[in-house]
């Protein structure tokens, strides 16, 4: 009967350190995965704001304008446009000439409304996808990702921009910001 008690208390003490090492093993596999997965969420959060779209686009022809919502002393330094499905720069803008322009109504592909722009001409063809980012200083800034063909077939009216969230004058999505004093931007 010492013989069963021994080998039974062995079985037991193999099968707990099979245990430790498997959990140890699940551990050390485990959390790269896991970190990988957070990082994604991240990167997924921070790519697509939860809050409204603060940005409206309209294509009349040939000719793309974007609205960027914004408070009444903020002013437009630069229109940045990638392609999203590659990512790559696609055009940028410094410094709007217009008035218009510095309140947030971004004609693109105009160069002559901009200290500097580059490429001077519009590609041939346009992505599918376009990620349009407006700085207004060295941080702040709006941005949003526009389907081109969504934005063609919604044909906003005039003074109106689709947005994610539907079509919405220039007004509405200056109203999106709580500028802590009202007033809307020129």
């Amino acid at each position: 009967m010492t013989g069963t008690t021994t080998n039974g208390v062995a079985e037991r003490r193999r099968g707990g350190k099979a245990l430790v090492i498997g959990l140890i093993a699940l551990a050390i596999l485990g959390a790269p995965i896991a970190l990988a997965f957070l990082w994604i969420k991240f990167l997924t959060v921070m790519s697509h704001p939860v809050g409204p779209g603060l940005l409206g686009l309209r294509i009349d022809g040939d000719t793309l304008t974007v609205k960027a919502a914004q408070c009444p002393w903020e002013r437009v330094r630069r229109v940045e446009l990638y392609d999203s499905e590659s990512e790559k720069l696609v055009w940028r803008a410094d410094e709007p000439l217009t008035e218009e322009g510095r309140g947030g109504l971004l004609s693109l592909w105009v160069a002559e409304e901009y200290r500097t722009s580059r490429p001077a001409a519009r590609p041939a063809e346009l992505p599918k996808q376009l990620d349009v980012s407006v700085g207004y200083g060295s941080e702040d800034g709006v941005g949003g990702a526009f389907d081109l063909a969504a934005v063609r077939a919604a044909a906003p009216p005039a003074g109106s921009y689709w947005t994610p969230e539907g079509i919405r004058t220039g007004r509405e999505l200056d109203e999106l910001l709580d500028c802590g004093g009202g007033g809307t931007a020129p």
